[in-house]
């Protein structure tokens, strides 16, 4: 199963970088209007809801240990692994911004504000993964 699980998580990064790069042809963008206060909800947010679904964890699944995030794990496993799940989300949506930037987004479009969409949602989650393990060094065993 480990073998399996790996292939899935790299599939799923690879994908979303090639989903970030297709995301922003310009026939996509139609009808779309991301803009700077849509970012900067989307930081916020995505930050809390990482913290918050961590300590729902715990104490609602009585998780005392929390297994420390690898490739070679189920990434769906939200409410039970949820390290795993943040970690190859934070890949995935860091895939995508990286995927997006490829396409060399210009200032003022639709294209530059999904593309920032996409990294705060990455910078969002990966702040919110320095918080979990701040906050919950104790409960992380390897």
């Amino acid at each position: 199963m480990k073998y399996v699980w790996s292939t899935v998580n790299i599939s799923a990064v690879l994908l979303a970088l090639c989903g970030g790069y297709f995301s922003l042809e310009p026939g996509r963008l139609r009808h779309t209007n991301p803009n700077a206060i849509a970012c900067a909800a989307v930081l916020a947010v995505s930050t809390m809801f990482t913290v918050g679904y961590v300590n729902y964890s715990i104490h609602r699944w009585k998780r005392d240990r929390l297994s420390r995030p690898s490739w070679d794990r189920n990434p769906f496993n939200w409410w039970f692994d949820p390290l795993q799940s943040l970690f190859i989300s934070s890949c995935v949506m860091a895939a995508s911004a990286i995927g997006s930037g490829l396409r060399r987004p210009t200032f003022g479009t639709a294209a530059f504000w999904t593309f920032g969409l996409y990294a705060c949602f990455a910078m969002g989650l990966i702040v919110g993964q320095i918080v979990v393990y701040r906050l919950y060094r104790t409960h992380i065993v390897p």
